[in-house]
């Protein structure tokens, strides 16, 4: 049983290997305004999910004051901040974004 684990490892490992090198993703960060609570994360995390390969947001008290940092990962390497804001929608109104950068 040993051996057949450590030849389907072997077999597998390079296939995700060239898996994540071909599905490059590039980090982004984001400061955004309007967040008070659970429901406005809530709220951005499933507007930036509608973006090409993004499945995880993350929050983090932003430098700005009412500010939040939030960082995400998408497959499309030129997001722009008017494609964040779209994606916002109508929750537009609500939430500010100030800035989107690829994350250094």
């Amino acid at each position: 049983m040993k051996q057949i684990i450590v030849l389907l490892a072997a077999f597998l490992i390079p296939f995700a290997v060239f898996a994540e090198e071909n599905g490059k993703s590039t980090a982004y960060t984001a400061e955004v305004t309007g967040v008070v609570c659970a429901a406005c994360k809530m709220h951005i995390t499933a507007a930036l999910k509608k973006l090409p390969g993004v499945d995880k947001v993350e929050f983090a008290k932003g430098e700005k004051e009412g500010a939040q940092k939030v960082t995400f990962a998408s497959t499309t390497a030129s997001l722009t901040k008017d494609d964040a804001t779209k994606a916002l929608g109508d929750a537009a109104s609500q939430y500010s974004i100030v800035s989107l950068n690829k994350a250094k």
